[in-house]
């Protein structure tokens, strides 16, 4: 992967060395002082191979940080600036990372890396990478606790040949990155793939406050200063944008050709309502054990309802249910663990149609009621969720037996509303209470999309429950 990435950059800094490569507000790096600067890097960062950190609430200086540590071989680690400080403090334990770059926390090493902007220009071609780069992605799951991803060089070159194919990305593109690049899905198709292109990516440092219900504003100002041509959202950063756009009476960027979502299963009405607007919306899937996409919908072949069609060199089967993936892009393993050979069993449920994947939700999460329905939460979850003001909830059985919801919300809801956003699901899908909770509330909302499904025993003990199947009309803020 190194090889070809940065063969690209080198070349991108020969024939359009003033081209724009990365960008966030006023500051942008062309493809020339981007070569300068990882040629700075080796000489700063050679010597054996290191596990070092990045933490940086700046997506721009993240982005540099990954590209040096890979073009010097290094191992990197991103401290996701969304996890607290203890998941952070167990990161740098666990993955035993002694020097950071962007900060010094707990004992650890700043390492400082130059500004591309002050690098001298090259006066030679930049000197091939260094192979062997490898990243370990920490997941808090569903259980609060991160787990290291271990990718390697050929998972990323797999990741990225299957994606190059699908997405066809043009020099001529601007992505719009949106996600923190803490999450793998934006290195790999926020990153890598438009520098292999020789395209620009246009940074949103202000998104990472809107995945967490913060304002819009900024996202709406980069995105119409960009004109971007592609860009990948989760669901809640989705609907919200649908809910602007539809406020402003504004259409999307004709600019637009793809916009990725993923990350939690979208409901098949937002997605129209997109497209309603002009946002050329298509649906994909992964996990960060498989290099974060396994499928995705494309403009020619995509089908609603569905995540599209399986990446060229992924091979998935399904066995009594479970979506199983094997080929290049699967892990090398958990950290601390032994090592992932053949298969990998994803633990989500899913089917094969017409040669495109539908997913029905996770094994470990699928809810059967006393009177032996099986019910995939994420089915219900995601008919309150195209409601913008719900970025995510929550179903699960309480001990009575019933089924109750916890719905995030970002403004006052009422009853009836909810209820008309459940009712074209069947009588024994409906729970039967509902409870709320702010957007604000630390450590609630994933910023890969969805809730935090540790924290629902809890909160269900602390939040007052609404019935649901009352007459009486209420407003909840």
């Amino acid at each position: 992967m190194t090889q070809r990435i940065f063969h690209a950059v080198a070349r991108h800094a020969r024939q359009t060395p003033d081209k724009a490569a990365l960008r966030s507000g006023t500051r942008c790096i062309d493809y020339g002082p981007l070569a300068a600067f990882l040629a700075q890097t080796a000489h700063i960062l050679s010597g054996p191979v290191r596990v070092v950190g990045i933490a940086t609430d700046d997506p721009l200086d993240a982005a540099l940080a990954d590209l040096a540590l890979t073009y010097n071989g290094h191992v990197s680690v991103h401290l996701p600036p969304f996890f607290s400080a203890a998941q952070r403090a167990h990161i740098i334990e666990a993955a035993s990372i002694e020097t950071i770059v962007g900060a010094e926390c707990l004992g650890t090493e700043a390492q400082i890396l130059p500004h591309p902007e002050e690098c001298p220009p090259l006066d030679c071609p930049l000197a091939p990478p260094i192979g062997g780069a490898r990243r370990i992605i920490f997941t808090s799951g569903s259980s609060g606790t991160p787990k290291g991803v271990l990718i390697g060089e050929s998972q990323m070159a797999a990741a990225i040949a299957g994606l190059e194919k699908a997405i066809a990305p043009r020099a001529e593109d601007r992505h719009l990155s949106l996600l923190p690049m803490a999450q793998l899905l934006e290195q790999v198709a926020g990153l890598y793939l438009p520098l292999l292109a020789g395209a620009e990516v246009c940074f949103c440092p202000e998104s990472l406050k809107a995945l967490f219900g913060g304002p819009m504003a900024p996202v709406m100002a980069a995105m119409q200063a960009s004109n971007p041509t592609t860009s990948i959202v989760v669901p809640a950063l989705l609907s919200r944008l649908v809910s602007e756009f539809n406020a402003s009476n504004r259409a999307a960027p004709g600019s637009l050709r793809m916009m990725a979502v993923g990350g939690a299963m979208t409901s098949s009405a937002l997605l129209a309502d997109a497209r309603t607007l002009g946002l050329p919306v298509y649906e994909g899937y992964g996990l960060s054990e498989c290099c974060s996409v396994v499928a995705l919908n494309r403009p020619d072949t995509a089908r609603l309802g569905t995540v599209g069609e399986v990446l060229d060199g992924v091979q998935l089967r399904i066995d009594e249910g479970e979506i199983v993936v094997a080929g290049p892009t699967v892990m090398e393993g958990y950290l601390g663990q032994a090592p992932v050979t053949g298969e990998w069993r994803t633990g989500d449920m899913g089917r094969i149609e017409d040669g495109h994947l539908i997913v029905e939700g996770r094994k470990d999460w699928l809810i059967v009621t006393p009177q032996g329905r099986n019910i995939n939460p994420e089915w219900v979850e995601s008919c309150l969720c195209a409601d913008p003001r719900v970025p995510a909830a929550g179903l699960y059985l309480a001990q009575d037996g019933q089924l109750e919801v916890i719905a995030v919300v970002m403004a006052p809801l009422d009853l009836d509303h909810i209820k008309h956003l459940l009712a074209d699901l069947p009588q024994y899908a409906r729970p039967a209470r509902l409870r709320f909770v702010p957007a604000s509330q630390e450590g609630l909302l994933k910023p890969g999309g969805g809730i935090d499904r540790s924290e629902l025993a809890h909160l269900a003990t602390m939040l007052p429950s609404h019935d649901l199947f009352n007459n009486q009309k209420e407003c909840v803020a």
